[in-house]
């Protein structure tokens, strides 16, 4: 498809420019950025973000943990949040 396209001057010669320094056309250069752009929004998640459980440590960094053992840890907390829902 063709189109045409008004850019700010100062923006056009930015573009000519890297589509030069990376051997690329002005047209692919545009059309790369285009994909870019809309696969990021694409792939941006919807809602709210999930908040990971903080596991303290006396050296942070020092520890890898198997899946098993942030298992037992996620299931120690929600079982603990559970009792203090009881509680009240």
């Amino acid at each position: 498809m063709r189109t045409t396209l008004d850019l700010p001057d100062v923006l056009a010669r930015r573009a000519k420019l890297a589509a030069v320094r990376r051997d690329m056309s002005l047209k692919d250069l545009v059309v790369t950025a285009l994909e870019h752009e809309l696969d990021a929004r694409a792939a941006k998640p919807k809602g709210k973000p999930v908040k990971l459980p903080l596991v303290k440590s006396r050296k942070p960094g020092s520890r890898s943990l198997t899946p098993e053992e942030v298992h037992s840890i996620l299931a120690r907390e929600e079982r603990a949040a559970y009792e203090a829902v009881e509680r009240r």
